[in-house]
């Protein structure tokens, strides 16, 4: 008996937060029941593991790139060609409008909306677009799935949607003293460095120059401190050039194409002064390590499971930001219980979400 395809759709399969929950899913599932493959707009890191597990790797160009005529036109072409997708999950936000509406047409049975944040950075013509196909989710969409309250509200309103928890290997993710020596140990820094951490894509969202800015005056009070960044994206080359200009060059590591998930034991903070999220992965994963977290006010306050997180405003600068930072003890702690039994087990997701798609 073949396994239930399900095509989800992404950006592409980069070092990402949905993208982590994807994979994480991915390798837990039973794939003889159930399997997955991918349409995105480029190439990722996580393609050749994909397809070492039985997936396929679709592309199509970006809507950004090619526009909204040209992408409809693609989408369309490819799930005509490709009819064996009955499922579909998309993981965009506004564009799941266009998406599913489109899917619809082709007559794909299951068109699942999945949300992952609470706001969007587009202005002018392109937020008038997106507030204009985002009026189809409702219409076109069998299942309406958030990662968060916030993230349904914001993307469905009063509609009822499903909420997925952000489910990570729990195990995997606990500190480990040995792992953090091999890592330091590789990244030249001392043991009695303190390490300010963040992991995320380098883009407006994820606010990389206010972290920039936190640090650089946290160095002032602490100068024995260094700062790792987990990450990639279209701000890289600004953020070296600004880090060059704070003369930060060898207090700042930035790593592209590494999983984060070792190195969080390298660690003594972890920051995330996003200018809006969903419920981020990230601080799932920086809870079970055991560090002392610090976010935005507009970050959702339903991330804070282990009720350790520091919750700043913005508002307040850089310079109260690292005053804070400098405030709390780096001690670490375990909450791995307690994120167990609130739901961000992978066990726990991957199975409900397997038992979902054998459904339909």
């Amino acid at each position: 008996m073949k396994p239930i395809l399900v095509l989800h759709m992404v950006r592409e399969m980069e070092l990402g937060g949905i993208q982590s929950l994807l994979m994480n899913v991915y390798r837990h599932i039973d794939r003889e029941k159930v399997q997955f493959h991918f349409l995105v707009n480029s190439k990722g890191v996580y393609d050749d593991e994909i397809k070492k597990m039985g997936g396929q790797v679709h592309y199509i160009p970006n809507i950004t790139k090619v526009g909204p005529l040209i992408y409809a036109k693609n989408l369309k072409h490819f799930f005509k060609k490709h009819p064996e997708y009955q499922i579909l999950h998309t993981h965009f936000t506004h564009y799941s409008g266009l998406i599913v509406k489109i899917a619809y047409k082709c007559n794909v049975s299951t068109r699942i909306v999945h949300c992952h944040n609470t706001s969007t950075n587009a202005k002018g013509l392109k937020l008038l677009y997106k507030k204009y196909v985002k009026r189809y989710i409702k219409k076109y969409a069998t299942d309406l799935f958030a990662c968060g309250n916030e993230a349904a509200k914001y993307m469905y309103g009063s509609s009822p949607a499903i909420i997925i928890k952000n489910g990570i290997d729990i195990e995997k993710y606990k500190f480990n003293k040995n792992i953090r020596e091999k890592y330091r140990k590789e990244l030249k820094i001392k043991d009695s460095e303190i390490v300010l951490g963040s992991v995320g894509r380098l883009c407006e969202q994820k606010n990389p120059f206010f972290l920039l800015k936190i640090f650089n005056e946290y160095q002032k009070i602490i100068d024995n401190s260094k700062l790792l960044i987990i990450g990639d994206g279209p701000l890289l080359s600004n953020l070296l050039n600004e880090i060059k200009k704070l003369n930060l060059e060898k207090k700042v590591i930035i790593l592209k194409d590494v999983n984060a998930l070792e190195y969080y034991n390298v660690m003594d903070y972890f920051l995330l002064p996003s200018l809006f999220e969903g419920l981020p992965f990230v601080l799932i994963e920086s809870q079970v390590n055991g560090l002392p977290t610090f976010a935005s006010l507009a970050v959702t306050l339903e991330a804070n499971v282990s009720k350790k997180i520091e919750y700043i405003d913005l508002e307040k600068g850089e310079k109260y930001w690292a005053k804070k930072i400098y405030e709390i003890n780096s001690k670490r702690y375990d909450c791995c219980e307690r994120i167990k039994k609130a739901g961000y087990d992978i066990n726990i997701t991957s199975k409900w979400l397997e038992n979902f798609y054998l459904k339909r």
